[in-house]
């Protein structure tokens, strides 16, 4: 027979163990109410709001201006630079200790207290200019000496691993996983077969030295052509006197009469265009009976004087 339940004094309920449970008020709401006793109604998480799966983007804010690039103190084309530039030739140039003659300068005894405070003060962060300049210059050689045995060790690093994935053999697994492929067909690194490769090659010198010798032979030509062109290059000044009074003396043919059309350029009028060369070529209705009727004659003069030229080897 269980031991008989006594209510007790401060406990209204028969179990004494419910009396030692939390106690919790009665809502006059109907909702869950939010276990989150460290949250005010002021907080946003004081409501629950279901989030997406996909996390927010994250929002990187906009910072104004513009930093500077940053220097390359010491360049990278030198690689004696780094030694130059903290070198006591260096110092002696770019921070140069005050002179003799200034330290030694005979100080006025009537100088204000202020102003000989503030000489000694310029002075004083002058000297600290040179300190800081120097010991910087040290400190990032030293710098650059470490980055760069860094960056060298790691290029390096990567290559070994590259070049130890490269010659490794094919893996056990995808040996033995693999498709059945003929020996014949597989992949070689030795490169493709080219069996003509000889006779190929010689063709190409056979091709590159002709086309090394047309062009010596164009260059043969322009030059012999420069030659026979500059009999009438005007190059001095009595040449040029002599050309004019040739061109605008009116004692010679220069220029129209009753007689015959001058040779002067003035007279020749527009140079004649692509369409009337065409028209000429075909024996087009241009209106000119007299050059429709002499046939062939300007073009076969002109392929004489091309063929003269390739027999004589020079112009005409």
């Amino acid at each position: 027979m269980p031991p008989p339940r006594f209510q007790s004094a401060t406990c209204p309920y028969l179990y004494p163990s419910r009396c030692q449970r939390p106690h919790h008020p009665r809502l006059f709401s109907t909702t869950t109410p939010s276990h989150r006793p460290s949250m005010g109604p002021e907080s946003p998480n004081y409501i629950h709001v279901p989030r997406a799966p996909q996390p927010d983007a994250y929002y990187r804010p906009h910072i104004k201006g513009i930093l500077p690039t940053p220097r390359h103190i010491f360049p990278r084309t030198k690689k004696e630079a780094p030694e130059i530039k903290t070198s006591d030739s260096y110092f002696a140039a770019t921070t140069p200790e005050p002179s003799p003659a200034t330290l030694n300068a005979p100080k006025p005894n009537g100088i204000d207290p202020s102003a000989r405070r503030l000489i000694e003060w310029k002075s004083k962060i002058a000297e600290h200019r040179r300190r800081n300049l120097r010991e910087s210059l040290v400190e990032l050689r030293e710098r650059k000496k470490k980055t760069d045995a860094r960056l060298d060790a790691r290029s390096a690093a990567k290559q070994r691993d590259r070049q130890a994935r490269l010659s490794a053999p094919t893996p056990a697994d995808e040996k033995y996983t693999a498709a059945s492929v003929l020996q014949s067909t597989l992949p070689s690194r030795s490169g493709l077969q080219d069996p003509d490769r000889e006779a190929r090659i010689a063709q190409k010198q056979v091709n590159f030295s002709a086309h090394d010798a047309m062009k010596k032979a164009e260059r043969r030509n322009a030059l012999h052509t420069l030659y026979m062109n500059a009999r009438d290059f005007i190059v001095t000044e009595e040449k040029l006197n002599e050309a004019v009074e040739r061109a605008f003396d009116p004692s010679s043919n220069q220029f129209d009469n009753e007689s015959r059309r001058g040779l002067n350029i003035w007279n020749l009028g527009y140079p004649e265009t692509v369409k009337e060369h065409l028209e000429r070529a075909n024996k087009g209705e241009a209106g000119r009976a007299v050059e429709r009727m002499s046939g062939f004659s300007g073009i076969t003069d002109e392929r004489m004087r091309r063929i003269g030229e390739e027999l004589t080897g020079g112009k005409m």
